[in-house]
């Protein structure tokens, strides 16, 4: 038998998740759906039969991706605020990999095709009501303008884990902590940044009272640098997502009974 992954034990724990919430879970999608409607509702115009924008659209979706994302993620650990809860999830017969798999399946992968078709049900039932042209359905304006807003998913993802790693460090109140910990340490790199462009640009900076790392900027930089700058955009993109993974996968094997 195989003590790391087994498919069979992945699918009973992805079934007790859902069986163990799924009406917390359907409540959620509940209210999603109330919110969403009623601000399309307050948007549609009855005279022209124009609902929401393609920005305002998009914006909402995005809005209801991390918001609701985190907490959904937040939420999928939260056996972790009780010390009883905490010790029956670890005493589960299943590898610890089994479970943040599990969680990260929820996480990663149901929550956003599920707020994808609930948000997609609601926009598509208002354009056809609206009969007007001018309004775009949400997935035909996700699927056009992937490229610019693929920023946003891998930070999305990031985002996620890094949720789901704090679910499992800190415990009780951890969605308040790692908030907390997640806007220290976006200052912390802010600084870190400020500092570095200082450092490299030197009085080249006096000229620009806003230091940024702007095309305009970068065009001023060494190759080194230019290097170490699209090394670090793509570290951050890529790997940072799978790296707070493998410390989740850690830190709950650390929890170990």
């Amino acid at each position: 038998m195989n003590n790391f992954f087994s498919y069979e034990r992945f699918s009973l724990l992805v079934k007790r998740q859902w069986t163990e919430n799924y009406f917390i879970l359907m409540m959620g999608v509940v209210v999603y759906a109330s919110i969403v409607s009623v601000i399309y509702s307050i948007n549609f115009d009855v005279e022209s039969n124009y609902t929401l924008e393609k920005g305002k659209q998009t914006a909402m979706f995005i809005l209801g991706l991390f918001a609701g994302g985190t907490l959904f993620t937040n939420y999928i650990f939260k056996d972790f605020g009780n010390n009883i809860q905490t010790m029956s999830f670890l005493m589960t017969p299943a590898s610890h990999f089994e479970k943040l798999s599990v969680g990260l399946f929820y996480a990663l992968i149901a929550f956003p095709i599920t707020l994808f078709f609930v948000f997609g049900a609601v926009d598509y039932t208002f354009v056809t009501l609206s009969g007007n042209q001018s309004n775009e359905i949400l997935y035909k304006v996700i699927l056009d303008t992937y490229q610019e807003y693929s920023f946003f998913v891998n930070v999305w993802v990031a985002l996620q884990v890094f949720v789901l790693l704090g679910a499992i460090y800190f415990g009780k109140m951890s969605y308040i902590k790692t908030a907390f910990s997640g806007f220290l340490i976006v200052a912390i790199f802010i600084l870190f940044e400020y500092l570095l462009f200082k450092i490299i640009i030197g009085d080249d900076s006096q000229h620009n009272h806003n230091i940024n790392l702007s095309i305009e900027n970068r065009a001023n930089l060494s190759p080194a640098f230019k290097f170490i700058l699209d090394a670090s955009k793509y570290a951050l993109y890529y790997a940072l997502a799978p790296f707070l993974a493998v410390v989740a996968y850690f830190k709950l094997k650390e929890k170990e009974v």
